[in-house]
């Protein structure tokens, strides 16, 4: 069995697009041949979609500084910035620890931090939450940037907006989904739709696990590979980022027979 796994080939990362890769109009003309080529080759086709609110913490309109500006897109946030004030995330999220009550303006998917999860990850502070369980978000950001540096990976980054939910941005490019249903006429499969990134307080880069998992959504989750696939094909525009992501959490977990990387 074979799997193409598409990562994140969606308007807002192609030339027009919220943060466009210049070249990656070129990738999806390769990778939307290949898939015509090879469609009866190919048993199951699954796409991860970057997919986010307004409001996340990788947004501008999350943070603002001392006198009410947002950072600019590519602004680098660290730990210390968060202790020191430089930029102070937005006090209107309300959220109740995962195990009290959650407030009426709360997500109907449940609480963004779920508690048992958060802390297998790593100590909890003492000022999380509090006496009446409501989430201190400064506190939080303090973590959560202290949790991403730990790793070693990189720093929070904020991006311009992009992909979010119901724009056209979020949409997957016309070429790629002219093959995808030329693929599905011609074997009577359906594809799979990953969406990752909804929860606004972490980054989802791999579809696998977040960067600082949050909630079981955010948690490693192996949905990609439930399939037993002895070649899986990845297509993506980034050569970093998302792409890397993926394979790395996989591999960590797992092992396949064979493993080709098309772009």
């Amino acid at each position: 069995m074979t799997t193409l796994l598409l990562i994140d080939i969606q308007n807002d990362f192609h030339p027009g697009g919220s943060l466009a890769i210049p070249d990656a109009d070129k990738d999806a003309e390769r990778t939307a041949n290949f898939i015509k080529k090879h469609s009866a080759s190919i048993s199951r086709i699954a796409l991860t979609l970057d997919s986010h609110q307004r409001l996340h913490i990788a947004h501008p309109v999350f943070w603002k500084n001392a006198s009410g500006e947002h950072p600019n897109p590519f602004t680098i946030i660290s730990m210390d910035d968060v202790k020191s004030g430089k930029w102070i995330p937005r006090s209107d999220i309300k959220q109740k620890r995962s195990d009290v009550k959650q407030p009426p303006n709360c997500s109907r998917s449940g609480p963004l931090i779920d508690i048992d999860v958060f802390a297998k990850h790593g100590p909890i502070p003492d000022k999380l939450y509090d006496d009446n369980g409501d989430l201190n978000m400064v506190e939080y950001c303090i973590e959560y940037t202290r949790r991403l540096e730990e790793k070693g990976k990189f720093q929070l980054c904020i991006w311009p907006e992009h992909c979010l939910i119901g724009s056209y941005g979020h949409n997957v490019v016309p070429k790629i989904m002219d093959a995808i249903n030329y693929w599905s006429h011609e074997t009577g499969a359906s594809p799979e739709w990953i969406n990752k990134g909804q929860n606004l307080v972490t980054e989802k880069y791999s579809a696998l696990c977040a960067e600082v998992p949050v909630s079981e959504k955010t948690d490693y989750d192996n949905v990609l590979f439930e399939w037993v696939s002895y070649i899986i094909v990845i297509c993506s525009t980034w050569t970093f980022g998302c792409t890397v992501f993926i394979p790395t959490n996989f591999l960590s977990h797992t092992s396949f027979d064979q493993y080709i990387k098309h772009s």
